[in-house]
């Protein structure tokens, strides 16, 4: 028998991603629906009694603007209950897989970010994501902690999708262009973790994303790429962030993650066109 995987937050566009890379293991998919992973009796009893190999969790909460007003909701899903899964992980020897994102450093370096820079999170959201990070280092004892940015793929909200039904309705799409990172697809993803864990990498932090060059790419350019690769005739107008209504949250400007223990996914645009024609 194949060993014992449990994806949590499996109904997202990461779940998702992940049960079909993951398809060849002994699945256990639970979303909200079966599992409150706030709730830390529930979880330890939960993960207990099923006693899986590996965890893998694609359960988060992501409404960035959102989360400044709702923070204590962010902390409960995206930090506590992180320290909850490891604290059940831990005990029966699960490896626990958790996702993170770059909305943990604040933006400043045009380097890009390795995996072993100091977080210094900017938004209420990339806190809650960092004191994910931080309980996960402080409880699981076998843990990969995968930091991504900019997804995109199947069965969820992405930027990919707004793009292609803003560009059915609109002729000018305003898009900003002074935030710069790596679009990631969560197929490409979710393949790269597997090999990870199934070549015994060593545990701790890796960056995982789609490469973009040593500077990364902006929503800018990613805009027109999906326009142009779709031969639609919306126009893409350059836009900056503070002109954006409803974005309260900051946002780091530049946030490139720089994956230097793992070798690189293929380039986005490969990645993208793709899934555009999937």
């Amino acid at each position: 028998m194949s060993a014992k995987v449990l994806i949590l937050g499996a109904n997202g566009m990461l779940g998702t991603a992940c049960a079909e890379v993951f398809s060849n293991y002994d699945l256990t998919l639970w979303d909200r629906d079966q599992l409150d992973i706030t709730d830390a009796a529930a979880v330890e009893t939960s993960i207990k009694k099923l006693r899986p190999h590996i965890v893998i969790n694609c359960a988060g909460y992501t409404a960035v603007n959102k989360a400044e007003k709702e923070t204590q909701l962010a902390e409960k899903i995206n930090g506590e209950a992180v320290g909850n899964i490891a604290q059940a992980c831990k005990p029966i020897e699960s490896i626990l897989i958790h996702f993170s994102t770059d909305y943990v450093f604040n933006g400043e370096s045009k380097d890009g970010y390795v995996e072993f820079d100091t977080p210094e999170p900017l938004s209420a959201y990339g806190k809650s994501k960092h004191l994910g990070e931080q309980l996960l280092q402080k409880y699981g004892a076998k843990y990969y902690l995968i930091r991504t940015s900019w997804l995109f793929g199947p069965n969820g909200h992405n930027f990919v999708d707004t793009i292609q039904n803003l560009a059915k309705s609109q002729k000018w799409l305003k898009v900003v262009i002074d935030q710069h990172g790596n679009p990631t697809y969560t197929l490409d993803l979710a393949k790269k973790v597997k090999e990870t864990v199934e070549t015994e990498k060593p545990y701790g932090i890796y960056h995982v994303t789609n490469f973009a060059g040593p500077f990364g790419t902006t929503w800018y350019n990613f805009a027109k790429a999906i326009i142009k690769e779709l031969k639609l005739n919306a126009i893409v107008v350059p836009w900056f962030t503070f002109l954006l209504p409803g974005n309260n949250a900051k946002r780091p400007k530049w946030s490139v993650l720089k994956d230097s223990r793992l070798e690189p996914l293929r380039p986005w645009q490969e990645a993208l066109v793709e899934y555009l024609n999937k």
